[in-house]
């Protein structure tokens, strides 16, 4: 019992690449809060600003997995089958797939900034806030699309560890320019939110650097040469194929928020202001899901590029099982002592009161946000994320209209917000295990996989 439970065999390999990821994934946490630590000293719209900028900075690295994840389904699966020249290949087609979807999100986003935040019903100084940073944020957007990419690169082979020191190292980086460019420190010359933005470009371009070096270094790219030279495009199609519905997902779960927030801002600046507090601290168990996902999406995509559907099977039981033990005692501290977990990142009482009631509401049904992320994993390392989108982006939409039925219709005010996201949650965290274990796709999936690397071709 002690083996199955507490030391089962899969444990080390999952938690290999795991780890590192959710501390890869926690620099942009950090990113944020530390940036939110400096703005704060502006004022609470300032804050409120920048919050808003990041409701749809998060839409547009949802975008990102459009290429992202697709590449990195196929070259786990390619590695996993010993191909690892077609795996080469796939990054070099995914680097100039993502720079052409930059050009055209940078084209849509660049022109549209400042009606979305009208749309979003902010405060004018908030909404102005809110528009210096997305404006320079939109500028550096190549910068971040190509950091994201060879993240995903690193993630497919399992070398997350590498990625994470970049990361960690481009933080630091942050961390030095932000008092600098948002207050002017040492120069007297402030840049307030703007520098903010600036700092974090700063700091994604170094990052970007140290990974185009270490991917080289560990032959997961071809020489820069190869790489400048326009491919075939010959794996385009399946990248989009398995990225474009988890774009989708992603997309539409961070769109659902700046909608939300023409609700949320009907009972003023305070719940907006406390959303993007509790953001920093659901950041925690969020990331670490999302580092179980990788960890599945690399290893299933590995096993199913071998032909090893056991082997799928039983990664897929013990992530489920490993990523629900460790969000209980978060779960718990989001319910039972919520306030301490956000005072030290306001002292604005009004804050710190709807930040708490967020936290209590969504710790209700924590663990299921883990059980949603572990299996969008699962399915892009199979390479199967069609069936996944129909199930996660109707609820994910659905929590606009619920939230206003019992916010306004029924008259909960914010709270009906914070349990319509929560029993989404719960929905889709049950939704998808139950389409991995007893779905029909799923099952012909498997059926369909004859030999080793048959989903490569698929």
């Amino acid at each position: 019992m002690k083996t199955r439970w507490f030391s089962h065999p899969l444990d080390r390999e999952i938690y290999r690449i795991a780890v590192p990821a959710f501390l890869g994934f926690l620099g942009f946490i950090l990113f944020d809060a530390i940036n939110i630590f400096w703005v704060g000293r502006m004022g609470t719209s300032a804050i409120a600003g920048v919050a808003s900028a990041a409701f749809l900075t998060w839409a547009v690295i949802a975008a990102m997995n459009s290429t992202a994840a697709g590449a990195n389904s196929l070259i786990a699966q390619f590695f996993g089958a010993g191909r690892t020249e077609e795996a080469r290949q796939t990054a070099v087609e995914a680097v100039w797939l993502s720079l052409g979807v930059c050009v055209l999100l940078m084209a849509l986003l660049l022109p549209s900034i400042g009606t979305i935040f009208r749309l979003m019903g902010l405060q004018p100084e908030t909404a102005a806030y809110a528009r210096q940073y997305l404006t320079v944020y939109a500028c550096a957007l190549p910068l971040y699309y190509l950091c994201n990419l060879a993240g995903s690169i690193f993630n497919a082979y399992g070398d997350t560890r590498t990625n994470v020191l970049i990361m960690s190292s481009s933080v630091a980086v942050n961390i030095l320019l932000d008092p600098v460019l948002i207050l002017g420190w040492l120069t007297a010359r402030p840049f307030g939110v703007p520098g903010a933005a600036i700092a974090s470009a700063i700091a994604i371009t170094c990052a970007l650097t140290l990974q185009i070096i270490f991917l080289r270094r560990r032959g997961y790219l071809p020489p820069l040469g190869e790489l400048l030279r326009v491919p075939a495009f010959t794996r385009a199609r399946r990248i989009l194929e398995i990225g474009v519905p988890t774009a989708s997902v992603n997309i539409v779960w961070s769109l659902v928020y700046p909608a939300l927030t023409a609700i949320i801002t009907r009972f003023g600046e305070a719940p907006l202001a406390g959303l993007s507090v509790c953001f920093r601290c659901e950041g925690i168990p969020y990331f670490l899901s999302i580092g179980f996902s990788t960890a599945m999406a690399t290893l299933v995509g590995q096993a199913y590029g071998r032909g090893n559907r056991k082997r799928v099977k039983q990664l897929v039981a013990r992530g489920r099982f490993l990523i629900s033990a460790l969000l209980v005692p978060v779960a718990l501290a989001f319910v039972f002592i919520p306030e301490l977990l956000v005072r030290p990142l306001t002292s604005d009482p009004e804050v710190i009161a709807n930040a708490a009631r967020y936290l209590r509401t969504v710790g209700y049904f924590e663990i299921f946000l883990g059980w949603e992320l572990l299996f969008e994993g699962v399915f892009t390392g199979l390479g199967h994320t069609r069936d996944y989108m129909l199930i996660s982006v109707p609820l994910t939409v659905a929590r606009w209209p619920a939230a206003w039925l019992l916010a306004i219709t029924l008259g909960y005010g914010t709270p009906g917000i914070w349990w319509a996201i929560s029993l989404s949650t719960l929905i889709k965290g049950i939704w998808s295990s139950w389409l991995f274990h007893r779905g029909v796709s799923t099952s012909r999936l498997f059926a369909a996989q004859a030999s080793p690397g048959l989903a490569l071709q698929q």
